[in-house]
């Protein structure tokens, strides 16, 4: 009779299939390596960028600090710039009838002397007596040439009159004040 051991065969397929559960478990372990440096590295650099976003937060708020100090020089600044204006309004305003005054009574004939003077809107009205027709053209001619302050010198009316019974001319100019 032929003996036949079947024993190595059945042994090598064991053999073949603990090859297989070996494989399989190195695979398991390898792959349950690599997903654990994955998740390891996700969470430090969740960890990295955690600790980047409180640096980030902290330099936004020294940055709103200092957003709100700019604001607040700002509205210094114009507030400043303001007072400013209203102080070089008020010395031009200042100075503008000293001028004016000093522009009226310098170009003065001696012929020619004013009653009154009225300014309102940038328009000036004198009224006065002169001697004669040419002294009054003689003013308005000095308004308009030397002073460089008016742009119009108009004459409004001119009448013959007496002053203590000597004859005058009354007169009233209306002169606009350059701006």
């Amino acid at each position: 009779m032929i003996k036949i051991n079947l024993l190595p065969h059945l042994s090598r397929k064991k053999a073949a299939v603990n090859r297989r559960a070996q494989l399989a478990g190195l695979g398991a372990v390898v792959v349950l390596l690599a997903l654990m440096y994955a998740w390891w590295t996700m969470a430090s650099e969740a960890r990295s960028l955690r600790a980047e976003i409180a640096v980030t937060q902290q330099e936004l708020k020294r940055y709103d600090e200092i957003a709100k100090k700019v604001a607040k020089f700002e509205a210094d600044k114009k507030r400043l710039e303001e007072k400013i204006k209203t102080i070089d309004r008020l010395i031009a305003s200042q100075t503008g009838p000293v001028r004016l005054m000093d522009q009226i009574s310098r170009q003065l004939p001696n012929e020619v002397w004013l009653t009154g003077l009225r300014e309102a809107g940038g328009r000036v009205t004198l009224q006065g007596f002169a001697f004669t027709d040419f002294a009054i053209a003689e003013y308005m001619t000095r308004l308009k040439r030397d002073g460089g302050l008016f742009s119009e010198v108009e004459l409004s009316f001119s009448e013959r009159t007496e002053v203590q019974k000597v004859p005058v001319k009354r007169f009233e100019l209306t002169l606009r004040v350059k701006t």
